[in-house]
């Protein structure tokens, strides 16, 4: 284990999935942070260096509401340092259940409910996990960094990690993860040298009150940027 001296000598590169991240700290929490801010408390005293934030974006027409917020939250993210990489989302037709069905631990044998099937076209990401294990691997056979910190709960992008390990090199990477993660839940991600807990203080620290659903005030942006 290195020493606080050294670990602050450390320059570290992050790696965002916005969606997962997104659903993550929504599901506990009830918001979203900044991607900036939540980097460089992921950092500590080590220097951060480059931060990438990955996004599926929805098509105009499929979903115009939506693709505007996503524009200029994207637009603000950008403004603070932070590369936005956008993956288009890709729509399929899909079979759901439109009504609440009860808890099957609740259900009584043979006990049978009447629901509504419905078709609804669904939003897919297709890219994001490969764009970041990619750009994550560069950066981790570069001299761009000495740790990676990987944010997503996708236990599939531990491979890059183990790819990390697994290379002989003279130089060797940290690779550590960050996950949304409640006092009741605290899963340590398998495969990484460290993982990092978002927990209620952190998204505290890190909120994002923007309404992007509306035309951002220029005062208020003006201010948060200042901040940084």
């Amino acid at each position: 284990m290195s020493s606080p001296e050294q670990q602050a000598k450390q320059r570290v590169s992050v790696f965002i999935d916005g969606q997962n991240l997104y659903k993550g700290v929504s599901k506990l929490f009830k918001t979203r942070v900044h991607p900036v801010l939540i980097a460089r408390e992921l950092a500590g005293d080590r220097d951060l260096g480059k931060v990438r934030y990955y996004s599926g974006v929805h098509q105009p027409r499929e979903n115009p509401k939506i693709h505007a917020m996503s524009m200029r939250r994207h637009k603000l993210i950008r403004r603070t340092g932070v590369e936005v990489i956008e993956r288009t989302l890709q729509y399929h037709w899909e079979w759901g259940v439109r009504d609440r069905l009860p808890s099957a631990f609740k259900a009584k044998e043979g006990e049978t409910h009447e629901v509504t099937v419905e078709r609804h076209h669904k939003a897919r990401e297709k890219g994001i996990d490969l764009a970041l294990g990619l750009d994550a691997l560069e950066a981790a056979y570069t001299d761009e960094c000495d740790v990676i910190i990987i944010v997503s709960r996708d236990q599939d992008l531990a491979e890059i990690a183990r790819e990390v390990k697994g290379r002989a090199s003279t130089r060797q990477v940290r690779v550590e993860v960050a996950i949304p993660a409640s006092d009741k839940y605290r899963h340590i991600m398998e495969g990484y040298d460290y993982t990092h807990f978002i927990d209620r203080a952190m998204v505290d620290r890190c909120k994002d009150k923007f309404d992007y659903f509306q035309k951002l005030p220029k005062k208020a942006v003006g201010t948060f940027l200042d901040t940084l």
